[in-house]
């Protein structure tokens, strides 16, 4: 395999239709032993330079009428560190992904944390090339595409996974369309599904008011005011958001049922996926960190 190529535009399906003869004679040992080693050209119009990208069991050429972008470095030793991993974390909204994530994060001190929604916005704000396309979307009110969040991803991991550090992606993907996309530039290799009981979440968030002056948040099972409907520091009433109202949480928790069903199967078809179920996080974490543990070999 190569690490840095330069020819002409003329040969570039030609190089690309070997690499993937190449790809398809490979044995499933084979191709295991290569999934961190280039496979992916990214063409440059302005130069003809085909940059190799790491960590993608798949072949495509991406043809990019900007500025040549190297998402991972072309030198031999910049290469990802063999036992890194890219992992995603699965689980309905309220269901403790966070609180699990962080338990990940303190126990896992080589994993570094990406949110999409975070990565998206710091680009937005800093004006970056990636940023300022995904911006012309949202003034326009339109989705950013998932090619262009994927980028956004990929450009983020780099510097991270040169180091040898594996990637906590969470927030992404959240169809079964991006995690095809995703899967095309991206080789995911472990990924945690929280599977919490819908009754258990709508409980949790019903539980929730707010001091809507200044944002403070009571839960009257874990964390109630003082006096029952009043914030502690101004003695103001507590309300509670529309959304956190019992029948909008089932509506939503549904919904994403629904999308994601197809999401747990496309992952659980490849073996990567492990399924994690409960109520509470601190009875939950201690299996999904023997699971990391056991294939990290953290």
């Amino acid at each position: 395999f190569f690490n840095y190529l330069t020819v002409n535009t003329a040969n570039a399906l030609n190089i690309h239709q070997q690499v993937v003869r190449f790809y398809k004679k490979l044995t499933a040992q084979q191709t295991n032993n290569y999934k961190r080693r280039p496979s992916c050209l990214l063409v440059n119009p302005q130069t003809y330079s085909f940059i190799s990208m790491l960590c993608i069991p798949k072949i495509r050429v991406a043809v990019r009428n900007s500025c040549c972008r190297t998402y991972f470095s072309t030198l031999q030793q910049s290469a990802p560190h063999e036992d890194s991993h890219f992992i995603l974390i699965l689980g309905k909204p309220g269901g403790g992904k966070g609180t699990i994530s962080n338990k990940i994060l303190e126990d896992f001190p080589r994993l570094h944390h990406m949110s999409t929604g975070d990565i998206l916005r710091a680009n937005v704000r800093d004006g970056t090339p990636l940023g300022k396309e995904a911006k012309s979307y949202m003034d326009e009110g339109k989705l950013v595409p998932d090619s262009l969040m994927i980028d956004l991803v990929v450009e983020d991991a780099t510097p991270h996974m040169e180091e040898g550090e594996s990637l906590l992606l969470d927030g992404f993907p959240r169809t079964l369309g991006q995690a095809k996309a995703l899967d095309e530039v991206v080789n995911v290799d472990l990924v945690i599904n929280l599977d919490i009981p819908t009754e258990t979440i709508v409980d949790r968030i019903a539980d929730r008011w707010i001091h809507p002056a200044s944002g403070r948040i009571y839960s009257y099972s874990y964390k109630p005011p003082k006096i029952r409907g009043l914030d502690d520091e101004t003695g103001e009433p507590l309300l509670q958001r529309d959304d956190d109202k019992p029948e909008k949480v089932r509506t939503r928790l549904q919904a994403y049922d629904e999308v994601t069903a197809p999401l747990v199967d496309f992952y659980g078809t490849r073996g990567v996926l492990e399924t994690f179920q409960g109520t509470k996080s601190d009875l939950i974490y201690p299996e999904v960190k023997q699971w990391l543990e056991e294939r990290t070999n953290n």
